[in-house]
């Protein structure tokens, strides 16, 4: 049995490379390569081929339209599930609002637990609306309540509830 005489490693090195550089020459006459895009550091504004939500973005305190925001010292928001907004608003004095979480198969409504003399309490409910297949999106819906007697300076307390 005879061998193939051994290529050296230069001349197969040559080789790669002529084929590595045929391959990236190949294309139509004229054709003009496209350079490599660049990774971008976000800057906060959205992408221009992307519709911009007709809903604000609750994560970064917007209120919705017509309401105002309760300062954040009169918000406690400790005992709320992370990854619930905390942003609390009124709108008139005696309703009060915040943004649950929704999506798939989960909704959100919000709860009056106490309304006593020193302070408001509200609970935001997430709960399951059905057993699937359910997509992936999340959102936030504006929800309010009304109470017996308008806030006044009394502080608000937010808890949760999530599946």
């Amino acid at each position: 049995m005879r061998h193939a005489p051994a290529i050296p490693t230069a001349l197969r090195l040559g080789l790669l490379a002529a084929v590595v550089l045929l391959a990236a020459g190949c294309g139509e006459a004229g054709e003009t390569p496209t350079p490599p895009t660049a990774a971008t550091i976000p800057t906060g504004a959205p992408p221009v081929n992307r519709p911009v939500p007709a809903v604000p973005d609750p994560l970064v305190a917007t209120p919705p339209a017509g309401t105002t925001v309760l300062p954040v010292e009169r918000v406690d928001a400790g005992a709320l599930p992370a990854g619930l907004p905390t942003l609390v608003w009124t709108r008139g004095d005696r309703t009060v609002g915040v943004y649950g979480r929704a999506g798939g198969c989960t909704n959100a409504r919000l709860e009056v637990v106490e309304q006593g003399a020193e302070r408001v309490v509200l609970r935001v409910v997430q709960f399951t609306t059905g057993p699937g297949p359910c997509t992936r999106e999340v959102l936030y819906p504006p929800l309010e309540v009304t109470l017996d007697a308008p806030l006044g300076q009394r502080p608000v307390v937010l808890t949760g509830q999530v599946p």
